[in-house]
């Protein structure tokens, strides 16, 4: 039964009466319930909360955030760490550093066992140096300096010069002696030459006689004795010409042999500079190998003493110290430095789920363990590099080493500043897109939604 809640008073008892019955009183109460309007102040609650869930799905919708993919890693080189080898097989005897310290170029960091004496290293060094000197003084007696630049080797210089000349004095007053030997055998010889003419002219004379006191002497005219004297006279004279001669052949020899002593000693003296350039030549040229031998076996030695210390090529600072005292054996990896102001990046593996997510130039946000966030703030830096392939961890399966560029290489610390290190761990949250917080709370539900209506 329908009835207008708008009456009139007559309307209103007319009603009251046809509504005694409880039936009729019911559907009446239902009618005015469903007609009349409910007050203000609930109209306005059921607006404002329905412009409030509204207003929120929009908020939701257009509000957007970001959705990261989050990594862990730490942080390395941007360049690989240059390793420090041993040169030689050998004892370490002290390491002078420990990781993390900062060195400069030159400075000592690991001694070894010294396995050539020192005492060695300078007894090569002392040879080399007396072999130069030598050899300076060599060259000067080669071009006739009279100084070598040390005060020994100029004494030795002037003893060898004078030395020299005194052998060449001695060939030259040969030569004038045998001259001289040989100028008086030619007057000696020119002198019997004369007497030798004189000796044979008077043997004529005296053959002549004695043949003519001869023929007389047949007939008596001429005496005996006579006769003999004359032929004691031509023997005689034979004698001394026979003496004679034999004294000129001596003095052709002594002349000969004067004047073949004579062109040696001319000689002996002509040579003597050409035997002493000979020699000095010699004597430089061996001093030249010598020193060519010894310089080698004191760059052995050096290499070797220089081996058993070794320093830092250049300023950096110390990583991976894996030396120990005791044997070392060639070649084999002691430490590591990191070149001074070589940057650091920070290397996270990312998750096969996130990798589809991620490139080169993608922001990011690092998160450093050793300085707490919350405090000293977040590091901003840029992916630089992804790897294509994956590699198996043993915790969360396969993972993509990723490579982040940071913004800066330090951070404050309550006023002094602490540069970023290699080993340091950090989290990288980068952002791989932007996303609505409407998606964010309906995501679960229709992926569950869907998920329900899959078919196995």
């Amino acid at each position: 039964m329908k009835v207008s809640i708008s009456s009139t008073p007559a309307q209103s008892r007319q009603i009251k009466q046809q509504l005694a019955d409880p039936k009729e009183s019911l559907s009446y109460e239902l009618g005015k319930a469903v007609q009349e309007l409910p007050p203000l102040y609930t109209r306005l609650l059921a607006g404002g909360i329905s412009v409030l869930v509204f207003g929120t799905i929009a908020w939701a919708h257009f509000s957007k955030i970001d959705e990261v993919a989050i990594a862990q890693g730490q942080l390395i080189p941007f360049t690989e760490v240059r390793p420090i080898r041993a040169g030689a097989n050998g004892n370490i005897q002290q390491i002078s550093v420990k990781e993390g310290d900062t060195i400069q170029k030159g400075q000592r960091l690991i001694a070894m066992d010294p396995g050539l004496p020192q005492a060695e290293v300078d007894r090569l060094t002392q040879s080399s140096k007396l072999i130069r000197e030598d050899i300076a003084r060599l060259q000067a007696e080669r071009t006739g300096n009279a100084s070598t630049g040390t005060l020994v080797q100029d004494q030795l210089l002037q003893a060898r010069l004078s030395e020299f000349d005194k052998k060449k004095a001695a060939a030259l007053g040969e030569a004038q002696r045998q001259l001289a030997t040989r100028s008086e055998a030619s007057a000696t010889l020119a002198r019997l030459q004369a007497n030798l003419i004189n000796a044979r002219d008077g043997l004529k004379n005296a053959q002549i006689r004695e043949k003519a006191l001869s023929s007389l002497k047949g007939s008596g005219a001429v005496p005996q004795l006579d006769y003999i004297r004359s032929q004691d006279e031509v023997t005689q004279a034979k004698d001394k010409v026979v003496s004679l001669e034999k004294e000129l052949d001596a003095q052709e020899e002594r002349i000969r042999q004067a004047a073949e002593a004579y062109a040696s000693a001319q000689n002996t003296a002509s040579s003597l500079d050409s035997q002493r350039k000979s020699e000095i030549l010699t004597q430089f040229t061996k001093r030249q190998e010598e020193q060519a031998s010894v310089e080698g076996q004191l760059t052995q030695a050096q290499k070797q003493r220089e081996r058993e210390t070794i320093t830092s090529p250049f300023d950096g600072t110390v990583y991976n110290v894996k030396a120990t005292k005791g044997p070392v054996q060639s070649g084999e990896e002691l430490l590591s430095i990191l070149p001074k102001d070589e940057s650091v990046v920070l290397e996270v593996k990312i998750l096969n789920r996130d990798i589809g997510f991620i490139h080169e130039n993608m922001k990011t946000k690092v998160k450093l363990a050793t300085f707490p966030y919350q405090e000293f703030g977040i590091v901003e830096g840029d992916v630089i590099k992804v790897s294509p392939n994956a590699i198996v961890e043993k915790d969360v399966g396969l993972v993509f080493p990723t490579r982040i560029r940071l913004n800066k290489r330090s951070i404050d610390v309550r006023g002094q500043v602490v540069d970023f290190t290699p080993g340091m761990a950090a989290t990288a949250e980068i952002v791989t897109r932007k996303k609505s917080i409407l998606d964010f709370l309906i995501e679960p539900i229709t992926r569950r939604f869907s998920e329900a209506f899959s078919v196995r």
